[in-house]
């Protein structure tokens, strides 16, 4: 650069040398350094896990290394052709997905009333409604198993879903009855002057404005119905109806010693919440945050 130059370039500004002072601040450098630790030391195990599918069972088990010698995709073909791979990652799209609707729509039906209209019974229904949070989820195990037998539901989709729904029910309704609190009432108010009726209301105002509440909850519902083994496991005796959770605990045996198959299949199981959060994360975080100083 020449010297010309060098003397017509403009100063650095106050407001830029605060900048600069604010990027480089010693605070924020840690913080940064902090969370990339902690970044590297969560992503290490999953990057291992999917380096390991392109691996040899040899290399697995006796060399150290953290990248495979070669690229070896038999045990992406192992996981295709020696399993039910994708019968049971039907099953469970169709269990989430299903869960997932039924939620929404139970729960946003309960938390809109109570977070709109005055009534007899509106704080008592309130707490009640609540309180499923607090009751430990391996508590409710014999007598749900049991009301599933009773009503001969067990082994079947639509059982697993009802069970799913009952137990994601509290946690949703907290958060879409905070969502829509956080919602302008004069909206509503001016809809009603219109004419409009109640379920325009929420068709058309209250839903469409709710959005990142209920991604929120959708992803939250989607991602535990995926991850969960214990009421699958209980509840599913065939193997037509296994989840991809239930599935994964038969690999071991399926696969023999074939541990790259084994982890090819789990990584494209744990792969289908990841790509979901990753498409609703924005959403999810407005969702999280919104209604937190309403009551």
């Amino acid at each position: 650069m020449s010297l010309a130059s060098k003397q017509h370039q403009p100063p650095l500004t106050k407001k830029g040398t605060r900048r600069l002072k604010k990027v480089f601040h010693p605070r924020l450098i840690v913080d940064y350094a902090i969370l990339l630790f902690f970044t590297v030391v969560l992503l290490t195990p999953i990057l291992w896990l999917v380096l390991a599918t392109f691996k040899t069972n040899q290399e697995i088990l006796i060399d150290p290394s953290f990248f495979p010698s070669a690229l070896n995709t038999q045990g992406w073909r192992d996981a295709f052709t020696k399993t039910n791979l994708i019968g049971v990652f039907f099953n469970s799209f169709i269990i989430s997905t299903s869960s997932t609707l039924s939620v929404l729509l139970v729960a946003s039906m309960a938390a809109y009333p109570l977070a709109r209209f005055n009534f007899f019974g509106k704080h008592f229904l309130t707490v009640f409604f609540s309180l499923g949070i607090i009751v430990p989820v391996t508590a409710l195990i014999v007598p749900e198993l049991y009301l599933m037998y009773t009503l001969r539901l067990h082994d079947t989709k639509i059982g697993l879903i009802l069970l799913y729904t009952a137990l994601f029910f509290p946690i949703s309704f907290l958060i879409l009855r905070a969502f829509f609190l956080s919602i302008p009432q004069s909206l509503e108010e001016a809809a009603i002057i219109d004419g409009a009726s109640y379920w325009t209301l929420l068709a058309r105002i209250v839903l469409p404005l709710s959005g990142p509440g209920l991604s929120t909850v959708a992803v939250l519902v989607f991602i535990w119905t995926w991850n969960e083994f214990l009421y699958s496991l209980l509840m599913m005796a065939s193997e037509r109806n296994r989840t991809v959770q239930v599935a994964i605990k038969f690999f071991t045996a399926q696969f023999d010693f074939n541990l790259p198959g084994m982890f090819a299949a789990v990584t494209l199981v744990m792969l289908v919440p990841i790509v979901v959060f990753l498409f609703l994360q924005e959403k999810v975080v407005s969702g999280l945050t919104a209604g937190a100083t309403k009551q």
